[in-house]
């Protein structure tokens, strides 16, 4: 896995601090490989629950500035999941070959 011990933490704070306590995180994508190099930080994210209707784009918008303060300014893809929707293939790759944090 290519990102530090600090900034793995600071993911799963600002996952915490947005999507609530209950929330996974999984680093999936080129940085779970040790051998490849360069490469953006892909977050797939479980949400405990559905948020409101709306509210989804605001939270991942307040996720993503937070991990750009917290990280530093870099390539960051964050996708979410909530319980009772539809799979799809992001979902199943992410959980198939991610490192949960």
């Amino acid at each position: 896995m290519r990102i530090s011990p600090e900034q793995r933490e600071a993911i799963r704070e600002v996952v915490r601090e947005v999507f609530g306590p209950g929330a996974r995180v999984r680093l999936f994508g080129s940085r779970v490989r040790d051998e490849a190099r360069g490469g953006d930080i892909d977050l797939h994210v479980e949400l405990p629950q559905a948020p409101p209707p709306g509210e989804r784009p605001a939270l991942e918008s307040r996720a993503w500035l937070a991990l750009q303060r917290r990280l530093g300014e870099r390539r960051i893809d964050l996708v979410t999941h909530a319980p009772g929707e539809p799979e799809r293939p992001i979902d199943e790759i992410a959980r198939a070959t991610g490192i949960e944090l």
